[in-house]
């Protein structure tokens, strides 16, 4: 049965979503505000990153010692987080102590005290993350990949920049601060047991006179020419990483490239761990995944592998993404759909799920997509679809970054 999440739009631009789901005991919020790392000063990169951890020590009455002790009286799995476009808020509960804990996330994001004192310490949990790359070359790869992919402001390192966390100071944190906290396009989702008559009255009441200035999302420039780009580093492993266009989020296509990842890449089963890693042995990991906005899509895969197998398993792996319009099979693309919608099913039943994906689609889309719908969009994909999708975002000179000892070729 599909559910009907409220709306309702207040007149200062916050956005309230509430999708009631009676037969669960917990309750979810997913708060998400226009900013992001796509908003940071050129000079002071990963500052955003810093004034979303500082918004969590002491807010309101709070000092952060409090503060923290009052989300864990309530039994509140908490956190914050950054993202390119976004200051994110989430959390999850027994759905009795929403009322107690939806005036903590008020204060921290309309009254938190930024205490200069904790600004170091974030800092240098930040910094050790950046270094800590250079040991984890599966990741760092990603983040060179990222770099080169997207044009800028939106190829910043999603952990910061370290001269850009080392030059922010308080007075930056506060100019972000003032320009990003607003209500304007801001979306607070809940979803769980929860009434939304009554959710509404008591947001209103704590978000309600909240004011601010809109957030413009930088425009989004013309990719960079995708070419091929080795990065120096003895190590008994070399990394892959190559990433070429795929649809937008919610057009046409989006459901057959759900399905077409899955081929590739679901699980035992996706055709790059069958023919990379189970028949020839290249490789201990290798995936695909696709993402996709409202401003753009991309495929983007993933090996590791050792400098002597490295070249084949490139070679294997384009090969296999060439080659795989017109040659899914029906069983391929059954497995696929049930892999798909078995994810759905276990959602639907996540209360920290529902919250998340109809903030989501409200941020990209403006509306909130059924169950149903998705599940029709999924079902409707044939190998003709497929094929199509194939067709309009092929796998042509894709961006390609390695890492290690030996320099490859396309």
């Amino acid at each position: 049965m599909t559910r009907t999440p409220y709306i309702k739009s207040f007149s200062n631009g916050l956005t309230l979503i509430v999708e009631e789901m009676p037969t669960v005991k917990s309750a979810a919020y997913s708060l998400i505000i226009p900013g992001g790392i796509v908003q940071d000063d050129p000079s002071t990169v990963g500052a955003s990153i810093i004034l979303t951890e500082l918004t969590a020590k002491g807010a309101g009455k709070y000092n952060s010692r409090e503060l923290s002790e009052a989300f864990d009286n309530l039994g509140a799995r908490h956190g914050e987080s950054t993202t390119s476009y976004l200051s994110v808020y989430g959390g999850s509960l027994l759905a009795e102590n929403l009322e107690e804990l939806l005036p903590l996330v008020s204060m921290m994001v309309r009254t938190p005290h930024l205490p200069e004192g904790e600004i170091d310490n974030i800092k240098n949990l930040l910094m050790q993350d950046i270094r800590a790359l250079k040991d984890n070359p599966a990741r760092r790869v990603i983040n060179e990949l990222s770099a080169r992919y997207y044009p800028s402001p939106y190829n910043r390192p999603s952990v910061g920049d370290e001269v850009g966390l080392a030059k922010t100071k308080l007075a930056d944190l506060k100019t972000n601060f003032q320009k990003c906290f607003s209500p304007k396009q801001s979306i607070l989702s809940i979803a769980g047991n929860v009434k939304a008559t009554e959710v509404t009255s008591l947001v209103e009441s704590l978000f309600g006179d909240w004011s601010g200035p809109s957030v413009e999302m930088p425009t989004l420039a013309e990719f960079p020419t995708r070419h091929m780009h080795h990065i120096q580093q003895d190590a008994a492993q070399l990394q892959i990483a190559l990433a070429y266009p795929s649809v937008k989020f919610g057009d046409t296509h989006y459901y057959a490239s759900r399905i077409g990842a899955d081929v590739l890449s679901g699980g035992m089963f996706g055709r790059l761990f069958i023919e990379v890693r189970e028949k020839r042995g290249l490789c201990y990991t290798v995936y695909l995944s696709t993402s996709s906005t409202a401003l753009s899509g991309v495929t983007l895969a993933y090996a590791g592998t050792t400098p002597e197998r490295a070249q084949e398993t490139l070679d294997v792996m384009l090969k296999e993404l060439h080659s795989v319009k017109g040659s899914v099979t029906e069983d391929e693309l059954k497995r696929s759909k049930a892999n798909i919608k078995a994810s759905l099913v276990m959602a639907e039943e996540s209360s920290s799920s529902r919250a998340g994906s109809n903030a989501t689609d409200w941020w990209w889309l403006k509306r909130i997509r059924t169950l149903d719908e998705i599940q029709d969009g999924i079902q409707k994909v044939g190998l003709t679809e497929l094929d199509n999708y194939f067709s309009a975002y092929p796998c042509d000179n894709p961006m390609v970054v390695t890492l290690g000892a030996k320099k490859l070729a396309v």
